[in-house]
């Protein structure tokens, strides 16, 4: 019975997921002579998680689409900052970053983005002690 309830658990899980992820989706990076390159929109996800730059608390949802019909690859993602930063010039400052990370390990010169901040991290109070004597 404990098998079962599982199952369907992980079938429902998995069925409406909210990630909208596409594993296993690659595309076209480079052609020549001697061949073909293809990369993985999950290799580029992952990377584009790691880039860090002031004000961004956390980088999260990020969904990497194939190139469109102009070539540009498209990225989607949400984003925490944190507080007494401007969500404009922090999303100015991590497109730019993720641009030139992406420029350097896969020469992808140009990406489409949507930026979204979700959130702004608070700071916590600091709590006052009490000293016992």
């Amino acid at each position: 019975m404990l098998n079962k309830i599982r199952s369907l658990k992980s079938l429902i899980g998995s069925t409406f997921s909210r990630s909208r992820a596409r594993i296993g989706e690659e595309f076209l990076l480079r052609e020549n002579d001697f061949g073909t390159i293809h990369v993985e929109t999950e290799v580029v996800r992952r990377i584009v998680e790691r880039v860090k730059v002031n004000g961004v608390h956390e980088i999260k949802n990020v969904v990497v689409d194939s190139p469109n019909d102009k070539g540009l690859l498209q990225i989607k993602l949400n984003l925490i900052i944190s507080q007494d930063y401007s969500a404009p010039n922090v999303g100015a400052n991590l497109r730019d970053a993720i641009k030139e990370t992406l420029r350097e390990y896969f020469s992808i010169k140009d990406a489409l983005f949507d930026i979204r901040v979700t959130q702004i991290n608070k700071k916590l109070p600091e709590t006052k002690r009490r000293y016992l004597k």
